[in-house]
Parts: structure tokens; C-alpha cells; sequence
């Protein structure tokens, strides 16, 4: 039956001991990289944060879980080039439990503590990072039956991490599907007009049925993405289409770190 050939498939997708290490490298490594050049521009902004929006230890939990941030209100310059030899550190080294718990924990403490200036690449950061920690293969057992087992745990969270990265344009394209400002294109007219956003060096012509049209590509962009990913055939196409729609997302919005990290994150389907 369908039931147990998805079963039998999915028991083979856990139990598989020869799965190359390189596509949890490369996905790893990417979202270090692009952590390392997010914090060097962030830095000249994250004092001013601070003194404007100053994170306050309310009880004896943030001071653990936020206990990074002490040290950066402390000595911000200290804090980031730790942070930054770490990531130098991470990428230069093998995949493993010890630095991936470290950097996104102080990953999070980075985006909390720039909170004013979080935007939607540093959740989807923060959550790969953090479904990172469970990706390492590098062994740390001598057993070899928990050998297996950590590579079960792998397995799950690499294709937890597809999941995820489909889920993402799941609920984005159905929350549009449901919006009557995206139904009449009312919010790409919004989004055209947008002072601080919107590249002033690019012009969209005032058009009605213009607005519609690509308030609908990008509805059915967005629903049938995560549908097309899975098929091997049309994965090229689906992934060739999703780089151009986030490059344009770049330009027209200038949001280059939304874009680019999922376009990172497209990692996850190339090797299969």
C-alpha cells in the first residue's frame, strides 16, 4: 500500500548511515558565514541600540538564557570579536554539538539585544541554527548502536529542516491567499510605495491589473514552491525560481539578509 511504501521509505531515510556529510556542512557553514558579515554590519548600530532600547533582566531565567548580553552591555567590542573568532572557528572546523549550541545561543542573545533592528532573516537564522545543533554526524559515541542512533537524529532534523523551509512558504502564501489587500493588489501597490524601503532607483509603472498580476505570481509562487520542491524533476526549476524571486525581493525592497538566507537555505534540496 502507499502507507507502507512512505513508511518503509521514510524507516530507510532515519536508518541511512552513508548519507554524505557534505550538504550539512554546506548548509551549516553558509548560515555561520552569513552571520559573520550580518554582525560586521551590524556593528555600528548595536551601541546605539543598546543605549536607546537597553534589555532589562526581569527574572533569574533571562539572566541565564541572556547572560551573553551581559557581557556585551559590559563590553560590546569583547563580546562580538568572541563571537566572531567563533564563527571563523566553526566554519574552519567539522560540524559539531559544541559549536552549533554555542552560536546559536549567542546568535539569539545578538538578535535580542538588537531587537529594534530584527526583521524576519533573523528568526528564520535563529531557527535553522538552532535545528543545526541536531545535525552533526561526527561521531561522538564509541557504541556502535549509538552511532546509529545519532544518525537517526541527523537524518530527522535534515529532513525536519526541509520541512520547515516549505512550511515557511506554506503559511506565508496561504496568509496572502486570504487577504483581500493581496487578492486586489492593493498591497503590492503599498509595497510599491514605500519611502524607506522601496529602491529608489527602480520604477514600477501605476497599473492596476499590473499590481493584481504580481500580487498573484507571488500567491502562486508561494504555494506551489513548497509543492515542486519535492520532485526531483521539477526541483531545479523550483529552486532556479526561487532565487529569482528573492534576488528581486533584494532590489526592489532592499532586504538583502531575508533573501539571502533563504536562498541558503535552498541547500537543503540540492544534494538530493
Amino acid at each position: 500500500s502507499l502507507y507502507s511504501r512512505s513508511q518503509a521509505e521514510f524507516n530507510s531515510v532515519l536508518s541511512d548511515t552513508t548519507r554524505d556529510p557534505l550538504p550539512i556542512a554546506i548548509l551549516c557553514k553558509s548560515l555561520y558565514i552569513f552571520l559573520f558579515v550580518k554582525i560586521i554590519f551590524l556593528w555600528p548600530v548595536l551601541s546605539d541600540s543598546d543605549r536607546y532600547f537597553p534589555f532589562e533582566f526581569r527574572s533569574w531565567i533571562h539572566h541565564i538564557v541572556y547572560a551573553p548580553i551581559k557581557l556585551a552591555q559590559y563590553d560590546l567590542r569583547v563580546f562580538l570579536i568572541s563571537l566572531l573568532i567563533l564563527l571563523l572557528l566553526a566554519v574552519i572546523l567539522k560540524v559539531n554539538y559544541v559549536t552549533s549550541v554555542l552560536i546559536f545561543w549567542l546568535s539569539f542573545n545578538v538578535s535580542r539585544f538588537a531587537y529594534p533592528l530584527a526583521n524576519g532573516s533573523d528568526y528564520v537564522l535563529n531557527l535553522f541554527l538552532f535545528l543545526s545543533i541536531f545535525l552533526s554526524v561526527t561521531p561522538v559515541f564509541k557504541s556502535k548502536a549509538l552511532r546509529e542512533k545519532q544518525f537517526i537524529i541527523s537524518n530527522f532534523a535534515f529532513l525536519f529542516c526541509k520541512i520547515q523551509l516549505a512550511l515557511i512558504y506554506v503559511l506565508s502564501g496561504f496568509d496572502k491567499l486570504t487577504s483581500p489587500a493581496w487578492q486586489s493588489g492593493d498591497a503590492i501597490y503599498s509595497i510599491v510605495n514605500l519611502e524607506f524601503f522601496m529602491n529608489p532607483h527602480l520604477t514600477i509603472p501605476e497599473s492596476k491589473t499590473l499590481y493584481v498580476v504580481i500580487a498573484w505570481i507571488v500567491i502562486l509562487f508561494e504555494l506551489s514552491f513548497p509543492v515542486l520542491i519535492w520532485f526531483k524533476r521539477l526541483r531545479i526549476y523550483a529552486l532556479a525560481a526561487g532565487i529569482i524571486f528573492h534576488i528581486a525581493i533584494i532590489f526592489m525592497l532592499s532586504l538583502p539578509d531575508f533573501g539571502v538566507v533563504m536562498i541558503l537555505l535552498y541547500s537543503l534540496f540540492i544534494p538530493s
